[in-house]
């Protein structure tokens, strides 16, 4: 039995994540933060003092690209790495000052890029949509 390419699930969250990714390269087209290093910074405001291994756990992006992306962001000055609070013999990452606010830059650019994506939806719809792929992702990755 041959799927239909357009009814297929991981054809058409592919194609979502297209349409999001080309989104992004729109709107900010004046910043020079990836997705994923925006992926980074956005977990680290959430949890402050997070261990690379953290990141790659709540990012699902892989450890040599998660130490890849940290060091750049560091580089940038957006990131500060520290010993870890809990282990004197790991370091941990935080925000700084610059990468608070490139955080906060970061925000209005998702709202305008999500307001977009789920325009096509009534919002009980919009919201419905939200969390199932909350729960689909949870169901993935525990």
């Amino acid at each position: 039995m041959r799927h239909d390419a357009q009814r297929s699930i991981i054809h058409l969250l592919r194609r979502v994540d297209q349409c999001a990714a080309q989104l992004y390269s729109t709107e900010a087209s004046d910043s020079d933060l990836t997705l994923r290093q925006l992926a980074i910074l956005t977990a680290i405001s959430q949890e402050p003092d997070l261990s690379q291994t953290d990141l790659v756990v709540k990012t699902g992006i892989d450890r040599s690209t998660v130490a890849g992306i940290v060091s750049r962001l560091i580089g940038k000055g957006l990131l500060e790495r520290r010993r870890s609070p809990e282990d004197g013999r790991a370091y941990c990452v935080r925000l700084s000052k610059r990468g608070v606010k490139a955080i906060a830059g970061a925000d209005r650019i998702y709202t305008r890029i999500e307001k977009k994506l789920l325009s096509g939806l009534p919002s009980g719809e919009a919201n419905q949509f939200v969390s199932s792929l909350k729960s689909i992702l949870s169901a993935q990755t525990n």
